[in-house]
């Protein structure tokens, strides 16, 4: 797990199609067979690196439907948790990395599993509507708006300063919430 977790680092920092397997194996400090020992091409390496981050959002996305709280308790829920796994290296390898550099079976399972969370997530802003938690809106473009923002936080985060994800995703949430303007 170690490698790999390096290997999302390389890849989050310098972009994937700019990282060679010479280029990768030399960052890291190995031989390119050493590489191939625990991937069999770049795109796979690429593929493990996600499949980390995707399942971190899938336990993420359980947890959050299986909780006792309104609509938008889950979609806050959710969201904190969504900023902390895409603000760490798997999820900023995740987020960060052009889909367009993915292999096509790659990029289909990616669209895939972003299908899934994307759905249980406007299933969350529906909720919040029949609960009276979330005001009344399309519940698809609440949530394109929700990741698109949420999305754009690894380009500029940095762990170890006075706030976190958490706290960056509370900020997020509160002007989703509120709105920026009076009426």
């Amino acid at each position: 797990m170690e490698m790999l977790h390096k290997v999302a680092l390389v890849f989050a920092e310098d972009g994937y199609h700019q990282t060679s397997v010479n280029s990768l194996a030399a960052r890291l400090n190995v031989s390119k067979p050493v590489l191939y020992y625990y991937a069999k091409n770049k795109d796979d390496l690429l593929f493990q690196c996600g499949q980390v981050a995707r399942e971190e959002l899938r336990e993420a996305m359980e947890d959050t439907a299986t909780t006792k709280i309104s609509g938008m308790g889950k979609v806050r829920r959710f969201f904190r948790k969504y900023a902390e796994i895409m603000c760490g290296d798997f999820g900023r390898c995740l987020v960060l990395v052009d889909r367009n550099a993915l292999s096509p079976e790659t990029a289909e399972h990616d669209r895939y599993h972003r299908r899934r969370i994307e759905d249980a997530v406007r299933d969350m802003i529906i909720e919040g509507q029949a609960d009276g938690s979330i005001g009344p809106c399309d519940p698809l473009m609440a949530t394109k708006a929700l990741f698109g923002a949420f999305n754009g936080i690894p380009m500029w985060f940095k762990s170890g300063r006075k706030l976190g994800a958490t706290d960056v995703a509370e900020a997020y949430l509160d002007i989703f919430a509120t709105g920026m303007g009076r009426g």
